[in-house]
């Protein structure tokens, strides 16, 4: 395959592999599994799966992926267009449960699990209520926070994956935060009542 100057060498292995699996070859899709795996459950984990919901899920994402390749279209990176899949099908995954079970909890770590051994109970207290916050967020709000604050995306990378304008991810942004910090205010007002709500 010729290098264009353009395209990132990543993406240029994740096309050839995606053609090779296209084609039955099984090593090509263990190698998009292996490459991947880690960035799918990491997405299971943020979306709220339970840890022993994770690796069920994963391979899941990965059947429907093998389905799905013929969808995949080589102007987008791989790597986004598997994200979104994760992501939905952890939404979708969440949904089926909910009438199951009743409501779906976040994951105890919503935040990056290194945190500083000095941090204290009243940190973990905002962080707890901030997850159960966050859980009570509309899904296309929930989705724009997390792929900014938690992922780290750039607002642009962000509208990729969700195949959303900019325009609408920032809005997305600026309502999740506001609605975001009305329940927190609402909810414990001696906790985020004041300035530093967000």
């Amino acid at each position: 395959m010729k290098e264009n100057p353009g395209v990132l060498p990543d993406a240029i292995r994740d096309q050839a592999a995606v053609e090779a699996a296209r084609s039955g070859n099984q090593e090509a899709f263990g190698e998009l599994v292996r490459r991947y795996q880690g960035m799918v459950a990491g997405v299971a984990w943020r979306y709220g799966a339970r840890r022993e919901e994770i690796e069920d899920i994963v391979s899941e994402v990965f059947i429907k992926m093998y389905g799905s390749l013929d969808r995949f279209r080589p102007t987008h990176r791989f790597s986004s267009w598997l994200y979104r899949l994760a992501a939905n099908h952890v939404i979708d995954h969440h949904r089926r449960n909910r009438k199951e079970r009743g409501r779906v909890e976040m994951p105890e770590q919503i935040a990056a699990p290194e945190r500083p051994a000095t941090a204290g109970m009243e940190s973990d207290e905002r962080s707890r209520l901030l997850r159960a916050a966050l859980d009570e967020l509309p899904v296309k709000y929930r989705e724009a926070l997390l792929l900014v604050y938690l992922e780290g995306m750039k607002v642009d990378e962000a509208a990729r994956v969700l195949a959303l304008p900019s325009g609408t991810v920032k809005t997305r942004l600026m309502r999740g935060r506001s609605a975001l910090g009305k329940i927190l205010a609402r909810r414990n007002p001696e906790i985020f009542g004041g300035a530093d709500a967000l």
